[in-house]
């Protein structure tokens, strides 16, 4: 932190990626460009504080709490960011952000957003907080309509979730027997698991059936043989899982 004029500005960097490193590409240009444009100093010696793949609903994100360590330990003066949303998504994360910059005398700058400056004298800060709240509300509403989604999916009898060895998920999201496998691909198909089961109940060793199993490892095979219920499933055609015994009813189970 500064304590006199002769002191150098500390300046740090914050990029979130939610999804692709296009998205992390961009952020990282823009703020480069925001040093060119706005300062004397060469972004590429700037810190940078970097979470990728990372929701901004998290709070536990390393290169978040490691810029706010140093903004707590009164060592940044300048935090700049894409937008508000990459420190976060959670009105709790963000309130937590700008409290923990007002307390120690940090300014953040917003390269892409409503506000270009938030400074520790509470300019602008209000303005960050009802940002904040937008996006916890469309965090919730967001959640909202999934949920409504997946319970129309499951009324409707589609599958959601990890799909079942020696079966597939059709465009519509049904459940449906792999009867032709493409192998080169990485499938198993229903037949060859059924066969395989077949062979462990005449007594051959997982190992042994396991190597000759298409793209299937022998703690998978394991775990389906060890299954009662799901054993049935390619042995007999039968299911409790109403999803799976109407995926069933439409092969003939091995004999």
């Amino acid at each position: 932190m500064t304590t006199d004029n002769t002191s150098v500005e500390v300046y740090e960097k914050y990029i979130r990626g939610s999804t692709d490193t296009q998205e992390t590409s961009h952020q990282k240009d823009d703020l480069d460009e925001w040093f060119i444009e706005n300062t004397d100093i060469d972004p590429s010696t700037v810190t940078e504080h970097v979470d990728l793949d990372v929701s901004g609903s998290e709070r536990d994100r390393e290169g978040y709490l490691n810029l706010l360590e140093g903004i707590k330990s009164g060592e940044v003066d300048h935090v700049v960011v894409w937008e508000i949303s990459r420190i976060g998504r959670r009105g709790s994360i963000i309130q937590e952000f700008f409290d923990a910059c007002e307390d120690n005398d940090t300014t953040v700058h917003i390269t892409n957003g409503k506000v270009e400056r938030i400074k520790p004298d509470g300019t602008n800060r209000f303005v960050a907080d009802i940002v904040g709240m937008v996006y916890t509300e469309e965090r919730r509403q967001l959640i909202r309509r999934t949920e409504s989604g997946l319970r129309r999916a499951r009324k409707d009898g589609k599958w959601l979730g990890q799909v079942p060895k020696g079966f597939t998920r059709s465009d519509e999201g049904y459940l449906h027997p792999l009867v032709s496998p493409d192998y080169e691909s990485g499938e198993t198909g229903f037949f060859d698991v059924a066969e395989a089961l077949e062979k462990l109940e005449a007594g051959e060793s997982y190992r042994a059936v396991a190597r000759e199993l298409p793209n299937c490892t022998r703690q998978t095979l394991m775990n389906i043989d060890k299954d009662e219920e799901r054993r049935e499933w390619y042995l007999n055609g039968e299911a409790d899982d109403e999803k799976v015994q109407e995926a069933l009813e439409d092969i003939e189970p091995s004999s």
